[in-house]
């Protein structure tokens, strides 16, 4: 079952900018994934990650 909860213990500013550059690079990869193979399993996976980078950042946005 997955779990929507999301929790980071960050140290400092460099710690949250070092977590954000992995998240977004994990989103761009399945994002590229998805867009070359069309898999639902792969959308649902990019779906959650983009709700995770939403949470570390607000201004986050992303549409299908």
């Amino acid at each position: 079952m997955k779990s929507n909860f999301l929790i980071l213990c960050l140290q400092d500013e460099d710690d949250f900018e070092q977590e954000m550059n992995r998240r977004q690079d994990e989103f761009l990869d399945l994002f590229s994934l998805y867009r070359q193979t069309g898999l639902s399993w792969i959308k649902e996976e990019l779906l959650l990650k983009a709700y995770q980078l939403h949470l570390l950042d607000p201004e986050f946005r992303f549409h299908l």
